[in-house]
Formats: structure tokens, C-alpha cells, sequence
């Protein structure tokens, strides 16, 4: 019976079995890392003109009269890529900035409106040097509840190789949806 219990439950079969889960995690983390660079490739390549980027603007119903264009032309990453790869990421840059919470003057939305777009920016850069950036920025409208507010602006690819504009609110980190009013209200844009 002891020889029985040392065959099924011995010291070889507990570091085959150690062996085969760590083997399996290892694989597990090898297959996202692999998809989500795959999908990150496939976005790189994505390269616009600013001129582009303008008109995305513009058919989505936002003025340019304050609109500042850092860079000649832009990456334009999807949506599902950002909230799956960037946006968990962003939390831990947050923490490691002090950013937990909004402070009046210190941490408040044009600050973290700011952080996002350091963070996607200089997050592409490191997975990828010579690319272009990705087309983010902040924005400065006002809210529908009264107000001025800070967030960010990212010009994306839609399914398809459509172009659609999303706002991200970094306070909560998360996209969020701007009425027609709040979209018009939107007076500075640095992308």
C-alpha cells in the first residue's frame, strides 16, 4: 500500500505536476503577450497625416479654433486595444505619480488629462521607438452639469478602418460618451 502512495502521490509526481502547471501559465502568458503584440503591429502600421486627423475632428462636429498639432502625423490605435493593454497599466502609472485622488491644483483633471497623454504616448514608445505618436491629447470643454473640464481625445480605428474619436476620462479611467452640446463646447484641443 506505501509502495501504491508513493507511486501516485510521491516526490516525483508533486514536481511533474509543479512542472506542468508552471509550463502552462508560461504558455498562457506567452499567447497574450504574443496576441497583444500582434495587435499592436497591427496598429503601428496605422500611420496618418495630421490633415487626416483634422478632418476626423471636424466630421465629428469639434471646432478647431483653439487646436494645436504637435506632430506631422499620428498612429491611430483601437479602442479595444487601449482598454485591454494601456488603461491597466495607466492605474499603476497613476499610483506612481501620487494621482490616487483629485486635488484642487495638484491633481486635478487638466493633470490627469495631462498624465494620459504622456502615459499612451510614451507606453508605444517604449514597445515600439520609431513610431509615430499615437494620436491622443487633451481636451477643454464644457460639462452638460455646468463647468469647464479636462479630458482626452484619441482618434482611433473603428472596425473596419473606420476613424472614430473617443474620450477617455482618466480620473476614472475609462471611455465615456460626450453629448453633441459638450461636444461643441470643446474650446482647446492639444493632440
Amino acid at each position: 500500500m506505501e509502495n501504491i502512495k508513493n507511486i501516485l502521490f510521491g516526490k516525483h509526481v508533486r514536481i511533474i505536476g509543479f512542472t506542468i502547471t508552471a509550463l502552462v501559465i508560461m504558455f498562457v502568458i506567452a499567447k497574450v503577450t504574443f496576441i497583444n503584440k500582434l495587435e499592436l503591429n497591427k496598429a503601428i502600421k496605422d500611420i496618418v497625416p495630421n490633415l487626416e486627423v483634422r478632418s476626423q475632428l471636424i466630421a465629428n462636429g469639434v471646432t478647431l479654433q483653439s487646436t494645436i498639432f504637435a506632430d506631422a502625423e499620428y498612429n491611430l490605435l483601437a479602442k479595444d486595444w487601449i482598454e485591454a493593454n494601456a488603461q491597466p497599466k495607466f492605474v499603476v502609472f497613476l499610483d506612481e505619480l501620487g494621482f490616487t485622488q483629485w486635488e484642487k491644483n495638484n491633481s486635478d483633471c487638466d493633470d490627469f488629462a495631462k498624465a494620459f497623454t504622456v502615459f499612451l504616448k510614451s507606453y508605444l514608445k517604449k514597445l515600439y521607438p520609431d513610431v509615430a505618436s499615437p494620436a491622443v491629447g487633451e481636451i477643454y470643454y464644457t460639462q452638460k452639469t455646468g463647468g469647464d473640464h479636462a479630458i482626452n481625445i484619441i482618434v482611433l480605428r473603428g472596425p473596419k478602418g473606420s476613424t472614430t474619436i473617443g474620450f477617455f476620462e482618466p480620473q476614472i479611467q475609462r471611455f465615456v460618451t460626450l453629448t453633441k452640446k459638450e461636444i461643441e463646447s470643446i474650446f482647446f484641443i492639444s493632440i
